[in-house]
């Protein structure tokens, strides 16, 4: 017997679809999409047998409209009782009694789980934070010359035209790579063939690319410049992983009749450099 599986966005799905394979671009097979799904896409698993119910997920990465639908499914449902198989670096397993107990343990599971990733963190900060020879601080001092670059990334500074990343939103509210610097994500030539057209958040290092596709989020539902010092240890699959230090400026455009658009331009910090984490 097969599972719903519910996405990202809360709604339902056979995973057998052939419309949901042709979203996730996949070639693998069916339980392997749904297993992909899980621990990388946010989706959750509801597999209902009488009077009783098993829920797969990967709380860290789950998303919440996938969350507030599989809420919404189990209220409607008289239950006897729950198997929670969750994500955690491996598999656990665990029966819940339905009741008011059964409802605190689960949401206490889930929301425990999605702690904050120490290896992530992105700081607000302001243009007076930069030094004098950090190029970002001459774009947003351009304030006219800003938005432009947005539309073409080669008005940039030369310092800046390898070190950028375009994104633009489609008709589901996905954000999608549709341009980038010559050196930007340089550590995954795989990554780098096949970005166009996909999802910031499905870059090699899974929990990275979401986090970074959250920032992007953040700055197009402001419509304001986003300037952030960030540090992250990021997985690169063919090298290692590495720690970096940088800042981001993300620029959103949006314009009556045309797709969002932002563009994301980063320059290392060297005061802390990029070093292999063994």
């Amino acid at each position: 017997m097969w599972p719903i599986v519910i996405d990202e966005n809360g709604k339902h799905w056979d995973p057998r679809s052939p419309t949901l394979r042709s979203r996730l671009r996949a070639s693998v097979d069916d339980r392997d999409l749904l297993q992909f799904a899980i621990l990388n896409l946010g989706f959750v698993a509801i597999l209902a047998e009488k009077d009783s119910v098993r829920i797969r997920l990967r709380p860290a990465v789950v998303a919440p409209a996938a969350l507030g639908a599989l809420y919404l499914w189990l209220h409607r449902r008289r239950l006897q009782r729950i198997v929670v198989s969750w994500y955690d670096a491996r598999w656990h397993d665990e029966i819940l009694g339905w009741s008011n107990d059964g409802w605190r343990r689960l949401t206490a599971l889930l929301e425990s789980a999605k702690l904050a990733n120490h290896g992530y963190s992105r700081r607000r900060t302001s243009i007076d934070k930069l030094d004098s020879a950090n190029p970002l601080r001459h774009i947003l001092e351009e304030s006219s010359r800003l938005v432009s670059t947005v539309s073409n990334p080669q008005l940039l500074p030369p310092e800046l035209r390898e070190r950028y990343v375009v994104l633009v939103e489609d008709g589901n509210g996905e954000l999608r790579v549709c341009d980038f610097g010559r050196t930007m994500m340089s550590r995954s030539r795989w990554w780098r063939r096949r970005a166009y057209g996909h999802r910031i958040d499905d870059m090699p290092d899974w929990s990275y690319g979401r986090w970074v596709g959250d920032a992007y989020r953040e700055a197009r539902q402001t419509g304001e410049p986003l300037l952030e010092e960030v540090e992250a240890v990021i997985n690169w699959p063919e090298v290692g992983t590495f720690s970096h230090s940088y800042w981001r400026l993300i620029v959103p455009l949006m314009q009556h009749g045309h797709p969002t658009r932002l563009l994301g331009v980063t320059v290392d910090n060297v005061n802390v450099g990029i070093h292999k984490v063994h």
